[in-house]
């Protein structure tokens, strides 16, 4: 993920025209904190949305899909990423060369305290549940 091509390969829909446009790291940090959820964009670029990824790239999403409710995709195909980050042994830097992304990714992945990306989470059976499948 070092250059906006690589990055764009791996990020769906938004995200990927926002990576193609040169704001690779701003399409991450909306994967990130909006992924997953439907927000309004308006046509002017809004506060939320500039103080989340900046101005360039508020402008560039407002161009993109202004003017409605827009699903945020949540960009899964970067959990792998993420665990690798959590695992890396190294600084900053060290972590952000061997895995090909920002160091600002791997500090704002690091910063975030979660633990690395587990697989799907499955609810608790109730048991008063009849199974209609048998």
């Amino acid at each position: 993920m070092s250059d906006a091509s690589s990055t764009s390969l791996q990020l769906p829909g938004i995200l990927g025209e926002l990576a193609r446009r040169g704001h690779g790291g701003a399409a991450l940090i909306l994967a990130d904190r909006w992924g997953g959820t439907k927000r309004y964009i308006s046509d002017k670029p809004g506060s939320a949305l500039v103080e989340l990824i900046g101005m360039g790239a508020a402008v560039i999403v407002a161009e993109i899909c202004g003017g409605g409710h827009h699903d945020i995709p949540r960009a899964a195909s970067l959990d792998h990423l993420k665990a690798k980050i959590l695992s890396h042994p190294g600084t900053t830097r060290e972590t952000a060369i061997a895995l090909g992304c920002h160091e600002r990714y791997v500090r704002m992945v690091r910063a975030s305290g979660a633990s690395a990306p587990s697989g799907r989470r499955s609810r608790p059976v109730d048991q008063r549940q009849l199974n209609l499948l048998t």
